[in-house]
């Protein structure tokens, strides 16, 4: 684990010239995305301030956009590197780089877009309600650590994964569409029955999702539940071992 870290930490500058590249290659793609994100937050704004919802009605429809764009910056995120690993495998190994270089760009530059696209939804909601919505904002920030430290090594997998399997571009695209309905974005775990939401928690991803929501609409709530906290870092410890397991594999002739 400590020479993933050392090479991400070393190779952490090639990570950000490749993210230049991207931007300036594909900037429509990157334009788009952030200009739908940020066509829903205007929409959510108009919808609520001409219906004159109540501040409950306010904070529950924040509280599921937050979950939406930072559900995007995992479908984006995702989805790219199976992309970038699959297409430009190649290109890093004749580099010397490592191929998890341009699956972290994709988590770093989608995470880009979903701090600006949230920082102006925390700004919208909290001048837009009363005292109802109440932003942590080191809790918001541990939750940004934490998404970018589960990503990475989930979003190198898949782009190995994508690498040998053909078919593994419709497999991460299907279940990153069922995510969409597994994490609380179309509804409110509150109103669920206690058990079935404890399931749904033991998804990284929903912990989190989740925690963003929490953390820019209830505040100190977001830090609160410490089982929950260690079952997650128990889930990113397991995730990372077969990371390593994947990566020394990667550098056998089994998969050149």
């Amino acid at each position: 684990m400590n020479e993933l870290f050392e090479q991400h930490i070393k190779h952490f500058p090639h990570m950000l010239k490749y993210c230049f590249y991207e931007v300036k290659t594909h900037y429509k793609y990157y334009v788009s995305a952030f200009a739908i994100m940020l066509v829903l937050l205007i929409f959510t704004y108009l919808k609520l301030w001409i219906t004159d919802a109540i501040d409950v009605q306010q904070s529950t429809s924040y509280y599921k956009l937050v979950g939406f764009f930072a559900y995007m910056w995992v479908f984006l995120s995702l989805f790219n590197s199976e992309k970038t690993v699959r297409k430009q495998g190649a290109l890093y190994n004749r580099l010397s780089v490592p191929y998890y270089v341009g699956a972290s760009s994709q988590v770093f530059l989608t995470m880009i877009m979903f701090l600006i696209v949230v920082t102006l939804t925390g700004i919208v909601s909290t001048f837009s309600t009363s005292n109802l919505i109440e932003i942590n904002h080191l809790g918001f920030f541990y939750y940004l650590v934490m998404a970018y430290i589960l990503l990475v090594p989930v979003a190198s997998i898949i782009g190995v994964f994508g690498k040998y399997v053909y078919s593994a571009r419709f497999i991460v695209f299907g279940l990153l569409i069922v995510l969409l309905f597994v994490v609380p974005i179309l509804y409110v775990p509150n109103n669920m029955y206690a058990v079935w939401v404890n399931v749904l928690k033991l998804n990284p991803l929903f912990y989190i999702i989740n925690g963003f929501q929490q953390s820019m609409v209830l505040g100190n709530a977001s830090v609160t539940n410490l089982p929950y906290h260690i079952l997650f870092y128990f889930e990113v410890a397991f995730i990372y071992l077969a990371w390593i397991n994947i990566n020394k594999a990667y550098k056998t002739e089994y998969f050149k």
